[in-house]
């Protein structure tokens, strides 16, 4: 699936429908303008010469070149009215034809802002009702030979209300991006600190399905103005991703480098790959290369389409590399300058 459209894109729908319907019509209009030109232009000189021989006076030859060069002036001015007026009927005709869709696609996107908005809060509910019963299991306040059971069932019940808020969360992201409303605010940033830390939080997900994560970075800082926020998200987003897609067994390296102006974090998978006809759209949103894989691990289709975002606003790039059987390689290109003192609301 492609990213969702926002406003510019029926915008540009609707001027492109404009300008295609208008240079038709002008095309024809300007045809049947030369036709008519020519035709009568033919007409004028074949009676000035039926009537007074092969050449004319001198005065009706004056007459019928003033007589054409009038009738060119008209089909001109004529044009040019036909030519507005379709124009105006064309931009009108295409605003009219769009306008159901951008009502539905603003329906959409308050649907999913309210929707979000309205499960957070049981979602929180549920949340604190299970972590005050894991509590009062350890002070063995649950009734005997039923521990294991309950504690099972609260630890299985609070994963799931983690990752529906996760949903959640995501899904009102996607909504203020679609909204241009999410505001980055730039500030210095070690990178090597904060690819370190995300790893270090990265790596209890990583050690329950049996999967390692290794970091390697410069010995020094290396710092970018971003909004560490933010970068800080896309990076999870991209670590959680390799982890899911991951064998347990297996191993997740997260390598920082610096080139010049720029640096670049690789995020490494021994997975099983993803196939070519899927790797263009690993970035799109809800779009799972192995759907019943993603669902089993909690995967929302949303994290690499927002992790796309965060880092195109940072003026960089990211790139997914991948070999079927070998597994992936997704890189955060970024640059270390010309953000500085940049605070931008989208």
């Amino acid at each position: 699936m492609s990213p969702a459209p926002g406003p510019d894109v029926f915008a540009r729908a609707t001027t492109r429908l404009v300008v295609l319907f208008t240079a038709i019509v002008v095309a024809l209009v300007v045809v049947s303008g030369v036709v008519m030109y020519l035709t009568v232009r033919t007409n004028i000189t074949g009676v000035v010469q039926g009537r007074t021989g092969e050449s004319g006076t001198e005065v009706e030859r004056e007459l019928a070149s003033q007589s054409i060069s009038r009738l060119r002036w008209q089909l001109v001015a004529l044009d040019g009215v036909i030519i507005v007026a379709v124009g105006a009927l064309g931009f009108w005709y295409a605003r009219r034809t769009l306008r159901p869709i951008r009502e539905l696609y603003g329906a959409q996107k308050r649907f999913v802002a309210d929707a979000s908005h309205e499960l957070r809060t049981p979602l929180a509910i549920m949340k604190a009702d299970f972590e005050v019963a894991l509590r009062d299991e350890a002070g063995g306040q649950f009734p005997t030979g039923q521990t294991d059971e309950l504690r099972e069932a609260l630890g299985s019940g609070l994963e799931e209300v983690d990752r529906m808020s996760a949903i959640v969360d995501d899904l009102l992201l996607l909504s203020r991006i679609d909204a241009h409303q999410e505001e980055l605010r730039f500030a210095p940033v070690d990178l090597v600190e904060l690819v370190r830390g995300t790893a270090a939080g990265m790596r209890t997900i990583g050690e329950k399905v049996g999967v390692a994560v290794a970091v390697t970075a410069p010995s020094g800082a290396v710092t970018a103005v971003a909004d560490a926020i933010h970068l800080e998200r896309a990076l999870r987003n991209v670590l959680r991703n390799a982890i899911e897609h991951s064998s347990p067994g297996g191993g997740v390296s997260v390598a920082l480098t610096v080139a010049g102006d720029s640096a670049a974090v690789r995020v490494i998978d021994q997975g099983a790959g993803i196939a070519p006809a899927d790797l263009d759209h690993v970035f799109d949103r809800f779009y799972r290369a192995d759907s019943s894989r993603s669902r089993d691990r909690g995967g929302s289709g949303l994290g690499l389409a927002i992790a796309r975002w965060i880092v195109e606003r940072h003026g960089g790039a990211i790139t997914a590399q991948s070999t079927q059987g070998q597994g992936t390689t997704m890189a955060l290109h970024l640059p270390l300058a010309g953000l500085r003192d940049r605070r931008t609301a989208l």
